[in-house]
């Protein structure tokens, strides 16, 4: 019996399988990148007890100033329940605040704490760092090109 990759599937896609690979695949690809920049981030925010999306949360509003938890959740990639649950973790630090909108009792405004004001003003160096080290084997050009082209994948119209 023979172990070529010949199996018979519709539409023609035997050609398709006679040239995967893994390596070609971009949610491959991008899963090691982005494990890569989170072990690289992580080594240098661990220290302060916080995750690589804990710090995307709070880079976000240090960015972009207070804003309500949906929008926050958005604006970082994560799902309600998840920001809600990173939110609450941030809080209980005594590094976020929340209370109710102005406009709408049922929204949560998420801001910062003086503290975590302080901290992420301290880290966000320490993440450039990190990307700088994640993206240290592309030159420039290269770097700026694979930063260009994430973001179209990526984009939202929140962002």
């Amino acid at each position: 019996m023979s172990t070529e990759k010949t199996a018979a599937t519709p539409n023609g896609a035997d050609a398709a399988l006679s040239d995967y690979t893994l390596d070609g695949q971009i949610g491959f690809l991008l899963r090691c990148a982005y494990q890569r920049a989170s072990g690289n981030l992580l080594r240098r925010i661990a220290d302060h007890g916080l995750t690589p999306a804990q710090f995307s949360v709070m880079a976000r509003l240090y960015e972009r100033g207070s804003m309500s938890q949906n929008r926050l959740g958005r604006l970082v990639g994560m799902e309600p329940a998840n920001i809600r649950d990173v939110v609450q973790r941030l809080k209980r630090r005594s590094l976020l605040e929340t209370r109710s909108a102005p406009d709408d009792a049922r929204r949560l405004v998420v801001d910062f704490s003086e503290q975590g004001r302080s901290l992420v003003a301290r880290l966000i160096p320490l993440e450039i760092e990190s990307s700088a080290q994640t993206l240290a084997s592309l030159n420039p050009e290269e770097q700026q090109t694979l930063l260009q082209l994430l973001g179209r994948l990526v984009e939202t119209d929140d962002r």
